[in-house]
């Protein structure tokens, strides 16, 4: 059985909602929700501090927006070579969305 398939302990009929921060019958309580970035900045601002919160950790990750299409691009380095081991998504990946967008658009323009 898959554990993060199910609802939170509170959620089940007659349980009493935990205290925030406080473990339930041995489980971790569930992370509270942050605030989602409201512009590009904000997002760049929350890479930025991810990015360094990370950095003691793991210096092969690497944060950052793609100018096409706006999404996060995280990449992993090899520390030594520095070179890109992966990247999610993958430029192919990129590369296939920024056609779907552009063939949509001209969908969308010739039948408008």
């Amino acid at each position: 059985m898959d554990i993060a398939k199910l609802p939170p302990v509170a959620s089940y009929a007659g349980a009493a909602p935990a205290a925030p921060g406080l473990a339930v019958g041995g489980l971790e309580p569930a992370p509270q929700p942050r605030p989602q970035p409201k512009t590009r900045a904000d997002l760049e601002q929350f890479l930025a501090d991810l990015q360094k919160v990370l950095s003691p950790l793991s210096r092969s990750l690497q944060f950052s927006i793609d100018d096409r299409s706006g999404r996060t691009i995280v990449r992993v380095i090899d520390r030594s070579t520095r070179e890109v081991i992966r990247q999610i998504p993958s430029e192919e990946i990129l590369a296939l969305a920024d056609r779907m967008d552009k063939v949509q658009g001209l969908l969308l323009s010739t039948t408008g």
